[in-house]
């Protein structure tokens, strides 16, 4: 293989990787508002909060792999990744706060889902500090990168830069939706206790601090990268 292919197929492999987590990306997108939606209405909706939130985990895992291979092939000093370059330095910054946080929401919630509401304690506590904290994090990060995302789905679908592997990215995705149904039907016997629980109407506390510091976190946030090249 001469050099222009070998570094074409390199280039390639950035913009495969770039894409991956962009379809990933807009995949959870979509499912955390629907969650937040959901939990609005906790009071009533517990049962599909559960199956939401465990629904969210096999893409979660596609987007968490695909953004750690860039990591990992950058700092290996792999010459395309690295002409690429780093993430934004905020968004550097913000990557490990938001993937530790992400870890103690779903680690939390799966503990819930299995101790069930009569035994709650320290999960609940954990539980809610991290959901506080998770949304204004993860509300930055979708600010930062939602103008892009869709541009790279488009540019996907549409063949553009020659890319090929569009099918299997787009399977890839349909494996973590397909691993998170699977694990969520699985936890529907195992969640059931909590079908039957009620709280109080009204936004549940940590959804509403937490919406309270997204706001806040974005608006900090946009002059720090409005006039950053986000990567």
């Amino acid at each position: 293989m001469n050099q222009p292919k070998i570094i074409a197929k390199k280039k390639s492999a950035v913009v495969c990787n770039e894409r991956l987590t962009a379809l990933a990306g807009a995949v959870l997108f979509v499912l955390i508002v629907t969650e937040l939606v959901i939990t609005a209405n906790l009071h009533s909706l517990i049962s599909v909060h559960i199956f939401v939130g465990v629904l969210l985990s096999g893409p979660l895992i596609v987007k968490m792999c695909s953004t750690g291979y860039r990591f990992f092939r950058f700092y290996t000093r792999s010459p395309a990744f690295v002409q690429k370059g780093p993430p934004n330095i905020w968004l550097r910054l913000l990557a490990p706060f938001l993937v530790f946080i992400t870890f103690l929401v779903f680690i939390s919630g799966f503990g819930l889902a299995f101790v069930g509401p009569t035994h709650t304690g320290l999960f609940f506590k954990i539980h809610a500090v991290s959901v506080a904290l998770w949304l204004p994090l993860i509300a930055v990060h979708i600010y930062a990168h939602i103008r892009r995302v869709p541009r790279l789905i488009a540019n996907d679908w549409n063949g553009q830069l020659g890319v090929s592997g569009r099918n299997g990215r787009l399977g890839i995705n349909i494996i973590g939706l397909l691993v998170g149904a699977i694990a969520a039907i699985i936890m529907i016997p195992v969640s059931a206790p909590w079908h039957h629980w009620r709280i109080g109407h009204g936004l549940p506390s940590p959804l509403t601090l937490g919406i309270i510091a997204a706001v806040f976190a974005v608006l900090i946030a946009i002059p720090l990268l409005r006039n950053a090249k986000l990567k």
